[in-house]
């Protein structure tokens, strides 16, 4: 069949089977090559962002065993200790005993091996000095504690004053 075309012919037939050739070479091999490509650097790209987020969730994982051993450490020495007492001592020490209007202990909530002792403090008169020294004496206690809710109020007759009203709680290991 070839054998009778002329040259011209064969030329143009040579030169679109040869076009042929490469429009299926780009379209079979080139094209599925590069999409393949892209779909790898997609996804190169989304598992560094996995491997960061990984890090980062390692990092933070990490941060809170930390601060979990030092609370458990915290709590190790706190069986025999008096919430009630050590916040007496504390409310002495920065606001004085003439300021402290009352303090009522709660209930204890025990929750595993572990018990939650709540005591509300009402005090009055307080400069916030003192009701900052207060609270960085609870923050900073050798038992793990936490002030729980807290109300501030302007004195009437005094505005540099203030009345306080806070709930804080103290965790300490079951006897």
């Amino acid at each position: 069949m070839i054998s009778q075309l002329n040259q011209r012919e064969r030329i143009f037939v040579t030169v679109g089977g040869i076009a042929l050739a490469l429009a299926l070479l780009y379209l079979a091999v080139l094209m599925p090559y590069r999409g393949a490509l892209t779909r790898l650097d997609k996804q190169i790209a989304a598992r560094s962002q996995q491997l960061q987020e990984v890090k980062s969730l390692r990092a933070q994982y990490l941060a809170m065993q930390q601060q979990i051993l030092q609370v458990e450490m915290r709590v190790k020495n706190s069986e025999n200790f008096s919430a009630l007492t050590f916040i007496e001592n504390l409310v002495e020490r920065t606001a004085g005993r003439e300021n402290l209007v009352s303090m009522r202990p709660q209930s204890p909530m025990p929750q595993n091996e572990f018990t939650i002792d709540s005591v509300e403090v009402k005090l009055e008169k307080l400069s916030l000095r003192q009701v900052l020294e207060l609270l960085w004496g609870v923050e900073s206690a050798t038992t793990p504690m936490q002030v729980r809710n807290l109300y501030l109020k302007q004195r009437f007759d005094d505005h540099s004053l203030l009345d306080a009203s806070m709930t804080i709680t103290a965790l300490r290991k079951s006897a």
